[in-house]
């Protein structure tokens, strides 16, 4: 894919932006140059991360001790510890960086999220000083509209069976405006610029992964 025309419209927003190849390269370019000096990472809930295999290198980051550990706060971590997952949350705001993926960008450079909980979004916007998302070429749209299009008839659609949610959705394949307290789309937000005092670290890869 040629990532020419979202990158320039990144970039213009005041966004930083990678391209790999594949995502063996945005594993390294997250693990060995965008995490280098972190020593604590807020994470979002990302099937790209997974398919990245970034979320493995981060929890064995995490097991290690000394100058070379990444204390990770994740919520599916902290389950398997047997911890809070309210505590990842909480401390994922404060840490030293976040990472997580984006629901979409269009082709101009605009970032779209929509949440069920608030914590990714809330992140994003305010709350670690250096924010990572990584993107697959599968995420990127030729302008708002389709993105939205995708965003609540795709995307949400797919969250809330996972989830069983029991929304509308899930049985039409389709979003139907409900209001609901299991809907998966209750927070949106539309990032046009790269916030003050915030640096934007977006990694787009050449490869379908999430959705």
């Amino acid at each position: 894919m040629d990532f020419g025309r979202v990158r320039s419209g990144l970039e213009r927003r005041g966004f930083n932006v990678y391209i790999a190849s594949d995502k063996e390269e945005a594993r390294t370019i997250v693990m060995y140059e965008l995490l280098k000096g972190v020593r604590t990472l807020g994470k979002g809930g990302s099937n790209t991360l997974k398919e990245t295999g970034i979320w493995d290198e981060l929890v064995r980051k995490d097991a290690l001790e000394g100058d070379d550990r990444i204390e990770l706060f994740a919520t599916t971590l902290y389950k398997m510890k047997g911890l809070d997952p309210d505590i990842a949350l909480k401390k994922g705001k404060t840490a030293d960086a976040y990472i997580c993926s984006a629901n979409a960008i269009s082709e101009d450079g605009t970032i779209f999220n929509i949440d069920g909980i608030g914590n990714r979004v809330g992140s994003i916007i305010y709350g670690p000083d250096k924010v990572i998302m990584v993107v697959g070429r599968n995420k990127i749209y030729p302008d708002a509209e389709t993105a939205w299009q995708q965003l609540k008839n795709v995307t949400c659609v797919r969250h809330a069976k996972r989830n069983e949610a029991g929304t509308p959705c899930t049985v039409l394949d389709r979003c139907t405006m409900c209001i609901s307290p299991k809907m998966e789309c209750k927070v949106t937000s539309v990032l046009s610029y790269a916030l003050p005092g915030r640096e934007y670290h977006i990694v787009l890869v050449d490869e379908v992964l999430g959705y």
